[in-house]
């Protein structure tokens, strides 16, 4: 039985109220999700900050967590106008909403609210799911029975506790969860045949049959979780959900994906996140405070409920609510994706959202005819939602889907895809790693020859495109400036150093750069994939390569290999040349693979 602690009184404070100080909660980080404040923590009071000067509020802010702010300014207008401004705009400024029935409703609640919906400039939308489902009932049971005899204990106690308190009718409560415990208590009178056995303190002995009480929790949870999960409404409405709510954020402009593991979080964030997306769990938890006290191991009986929110079909589609919403979207955004299932990038020849393939006369997939005359109709809103584009960050899927290829775009690039990138400034594009090799090699991430008006810096970290394919889209595009490319962003196609010193003489012959950066990979060594070698001669060149007086030269010998424990360990060493002869006989004369076997 849980313990319970009473405490007498506090007196009243007589003295100022003091502040505890933590660096993590210093800084003021722009989240929607509000960190959980320790016990140990003290909260602040309005009633004594409205007393302070100015100053010493504006100054005690700086100690709070971003939730304590947003508590302090509903306990009075007066307050609120000590509280620092641009704190509050930054905090406002930045929302993130997971992608599925309740976090529209909240990005939708922020809508309807104008003076809150003006600050919001960055919109932030995680894959993940925030619902969660029971696991296999042979695999929860298995599990329970290799715990520890204590812990079996506990829980088959826990069970007992639970199904006796549910037959003493509540005398406190709203009648709704009055209702809503009578309701449950009449389907587990149906479903547990063990509801009659009185409740008595059990002792721990062998013979003891915890797979009954196992299985009977598991029913337990399965009835509280079989309505938790929404499904979604059709894809074109819930479009046009997020495209409402967008029209009523006149300042957005940026747009961002990530895909978070909440199991990964602390516990208190994720509990926290259950309990907001999962009320009939969060009602049982509730009424059970003892299962979360941390003897009971039940979180390992769940899952998260997958919605299906592929990149692949998020990119476009939210890309496609802002066109229609005719907002003016400047950065386009991917940050940190979880590596678990299900790892897939977007898709340049897949850049409508999903409902646009699915033919409105069949119901089945669209024509190219149809197609074509659809994009036609969103082609003008993609290029003014998109024309003022600073930087787009594109994740790509590992292999394109071929049939996409063939069947509508003979070049491999949706036309929507073009009107969004026509005036990108800086583009960074990477793909998904995967086991699974393409069934044909990409000479670049889109036909050489694609025109981009405004690109200035181009960035391409692991991609497995070909260095001819990279000159050619550089020729096309005479208006880059810099280009960054990292270890992996060439195929594993060995280069010979005169290959390299080709490639630097052309761009510097025929292309005006002002910065370059990449790394080309002269040895590979790979056994049965567990004895992986890689030696890389990188170059950075700064400044115009023509006028040798503002023009730095650097080379870089590098090698990366993996521990037995699959570790990744990189080496290198760094040398600067003043000038472009010395530049170029340096690469021809370093050897990598010597270099590294003589250290």
């Amino acid at each position: 039985m849980a313990q319970v602690c009473t405490q007498a009184p506090l007196p009243a404070r007589t003295q100022p109220l003091s502040y505890e100080y933590r660096p993590e909660l210093s800084h003021p980080a722009c989240t929607t999700t509000p960190t959980a404040i320790s016990n140990n923590s003290i909260k602040p009071q309005g009633r004594y900050l409205i007393r302070l000067p100015a100053d010493i509020v504006y100054s005690i802010c700086d100690y709070l967590s971003n939730a304590d702010l947003l508590t302090l300014q509903l306990v009075s207008s007066t307050l609120r106008q000590l509280l620092p401004t641009h704190r509050l705009d930054a905090i406002h400024s930045q929302k993130t909403y997971f992608l599925c029935q309740d976090g529209i409703k909240k990005l939708e609640r922020i809508a309807r609210i104008p003076s809150l919906a003006k600050k919001v400039t960055h919109v932030t939308f995680d894959l993940e799911s925030p619902y969660v489902s029971l696991l296999k009932r042979y695999w929860c049971i298995g599990t329970a029975m290799r715990y520890p005899q204590e812990t079996r204990f506990k829980m088959q106690r826990w069970y007992h506790n639970h199904m006796r308190r549910r037959r003493v009718p509540s005398r406190a409560g709203r009648s709704k969860d009055k209702f809503r415990s009578n309701t449950i208590s009449r389907i587990l009178t149906r479903l547990f045949p063990l509801h009659d056995i009185p409740s008595r303190r059990f002792k721990p002995e062998k013979e003891t049959n915890y797979e009954d009480a196992f299985n009977e929790i598991f029913t337990l949870f399965e009835v509280h979780l079989t309505c938790l999960y929404l499904q979604w409404q059709s894809k074109a409405d819930i479009l046009e959900r997020i495209t409402s709510a967008f029209r009523s954020l006149p300042n957005l402009h940026t747009l961002e994906f990530i895909r978070t593991d909440i199991t990964k979080e602390d516990p208190s964030v994720m509990l926290s996140i259950w309990r907001q997306y999962n009320p009939e769990l969060a009602w049982l938890l509730n009424s059970n405070p003892e299962i979360e006290d941390g003897d009971l191991p039940w979180t390992d009986w769940f899952s998260r409920e997958a919605l299906h929110s592929n990149l692949w079909e998020a990119y476009p589609s939210i890309l496609f609510c802002a066109a229609q919403a005719k907002r003016r979207i400047r950065e386009v955004k991917v940050g940190s994706l979880s590596m678990e299932y299900p790892r897939a990038g977007a898709m340049v020849s897949f850049f409508e959202p999903y409902h646009a393939r699915i033919s409105d006369a069949t119901g089945g997939q669209a024509t190219r005819e149809e197609l074509t005359e659809w994009i036609g109709r969103q082609v003008e809103g993609y290029e003014y939602t998109f024309e003022g584009l600073k930087r787009l960050e594109l994740c790509l899927d590992e292999k394109e889907r071929e049939s996409y290829h063939t069947l509508y775009w003979e070049s491999g690039v949706s036309p929507l895809f073009e009107s969004t990138v026509r005036n990108v400034e800086e583009l960074v594009v990477w793909r998904l790693e995967s086991e699974v090799r393409r069934e044909r090699s990409m000479a670049f991430i889109v036909p050489g020859g694609m025109k981009m008006e405004k690109l200035r810096r181009l960035e391409i970290r692991r991609a497995g495109v070909t260095v001819a394919g990279l000159v050619e889209f550089m020729r096309t595009n005479a208006s880059l400036r810099e280009v960054v490319c990292g270890e992996d962003t060439f195929t594993e196609d060995i280069m010979r150093k005169e290959e390299v010193i080709e490639v630097l003489e052309t761009m510097r012959r025929d292309m005006k750069l002002e910065s370059f950066e990449a790394d080309f990979l002269v040895g590979y060594h790979e056994r049965r994939l567990v004895d992986e070698k890689k030696y890389y001669l990188s170059v950075k060149v700064i400044g115009d390569w023509n006028d040798l007086a503002f023009c730095e030269f650097e080379i870089g010998m590098k090698y990366r290999y993996k521990t037995a424990d699959g570790k990744s360990i990189l080496r290198s060493i760094w040398v600067k040349k003043h000038s472009w002869e010395e530049f170029t006989n340096y690469i021809f004369d370093a050897d990598v693979e010597e270099h590294f076997s003589a250290t």
